[in-house]
């Protein structure tokens, strides 16, 4: 395809990279610094050469494996997306919570619909695929999985978005995922919290901030305590369309052990809860420089490090609440426009070098190289392009499978 095609079909700012017979100094990028639709920080003039050069690679090999031009779909900030598109994407995940689960009810007494069917898997498979190689390819699936069932059960039209937090590291609450409008946003800040008396860490070690609480991950050979920042809010969430969602899995990470239900299987009936974190906001996380960095890691070691140390527990605790749970966070339906945009990091690092990068792996087979406590005595390996990945419901692809964007039955592109 040709340059002059794909800048068409993708639309928007693009730096256009003339061929050097043709052009006479380096060209700029033509909308750096311009307000972006939706709104919010502008992309700057580095980040966007990274993304041409994602978008060129893209485009440039369509035709094998049936992605084309013609097919290929756009993923597009929330910011981005029209009135329409939006309603229509909530009415689906609405829609999703209210079909039944097809989990087996002996392996998740609490799991009611089908949105219950990802929260499920995630929990049973957050040992493994967090701070482990499997954190980029799992959930690459997983996206997939749940735009798969919001079109094709559900009759979503359009693509999963992603929120765009860079654009608001400023104030993450003007960005449309989070204004409160209760046909078009995902909600606001869950209700103040009534402080719990003692406050502190609760069943964890006891770290005299009352602005944290510990958390324990069960699974693990060893204590792992998860510090969670408290946040501003805690209890239910009342405006936006999910205001009145009944959670019945998890949560999972607690201040103490739960040896009743260690994993938040049995059914806990409750609402959506969320507690924004001040300290991810006001510039200082999520920002154009950290999405830039970390898109600039030079293999793919760095590049996992800089998500993980950068951006992927920042996301989800400045969520807080239901959210910020590293085992149930899918409890809280914006968690796939969270994880939409680390795919998003991923894919425009992988189309710097795609021949290179695009089957690039690395880390452990589980949480830190930690062993789990079902099998204490396996030593800590490496994860491989050949392992089976635990998707659910009989699905178990290969790592290689959760790899490419424009192959083996996956075609899209972020725009």
């Amino acid at each position: 395809m040709h340059w002059a095609d794909w800048a068409s079909f993708i639309g928007g700012c693009v730096a256009l990279v003339m061929p050097a017979a043709v052009a006479a100094a380096p060209a700029k990028p033509q909308c750096s610094g311009t307000p972006p639709l939706g709104g919010g920080i502008p992309i700057p003039a580095d980040f966007q050469v990274l993304q041409d050069r994602y978008h060129e690679q893209i485009m440039g090999s369509l035709g094998a494996q049936g992605c084309t031009k013609d097919s290929i779909a756009k993923r597009r900030s929330w910011d981005d997306l029209d009135d329409d598109t939006r309603k229509d994407y909530i009415r689906a995940v609405r829609c999703l919570a209210n079909e039944p689960a097809l989990t087996d009810k002996s392996l998740a007494p609490g799991a009611v619909n089908r949105l219950d069917d990802f929260t499920y898997i995630h929990i049973n498979q957050t040992n493994i695929i967090h701070q482990s190689g499997y954190l980029l390819p799992w959930h690459r699936l997983f996206l997939w999985q749940l735009e798969e069932a919001l079109r094709n059960e559900c009759g979503y039209k359009d693509y999963l978005p992603y929120w765009d937090n860079a654009r608001f590291s400023a104030d993450q609450t003007k960005s449309r995922v989070w204004d409160g409008n209760p046909a078009t946003s995902f909600g606001g800040n869950g209700a103040p919290r009534t402080p719990p008396e003692g406050g502190g860490g609760g069943g964890g070690p006891n770290n005299n901030e009352s602005t944290i609480q510990l958390l324990l991950i069960p699974g693990l050979v060893i204590d792992f305590w998860l510090p969670m920042p408290l946040g501003t809010g805690g209890g239910c969430v009342t405006t936006g369309p999910f205001a009145n969602l009944t959670l019945t899995l998890g949560p999972v990470a607690k201040p103490a052990r739960d040896p009743a239900n260690k994993y938040g299987y049995l059914p806990t009936p409750r609402c959506l809860a969320r507690s924004f974190d001040p300290s991810y906001t006001g510039g200082a996380s999520l920002t154009w420089g950290n999405a830039t960095a970390i898109v600039l890691a030079g293999d793919i070691e760095d590049f996992r490090a800089g998500i993980e140390r950068l951006w992927h527990r920042q996301s989800h605790t400045f969520i807080g609440g239901d959210g910020a749970d590293p085992f149930s966070p899918t409890n809280d339906p914006v968690f796939y426009l969270l994880h939409a945009q680390i795919d998003r990091l991923w894919a425009i690092w992988q189309g710097q070098d795609l021949q290179a990068r695009t089957y690039a792996i690395a880390g452990n087979r589980t949480f830190f190289g930690i062993p789990l406590d079902y099998a204490p005595e396996v030593p800590p390996s490496l994860a491989t392009m050949d392992d089976p990945m635990e998707m659910g419901l009989g699905f178990r692809p290969l790592t290689r499978e959760g790899m490419a964007t424009t192959e083996l039955g996956r075609c899209y592109i972020y725009v």
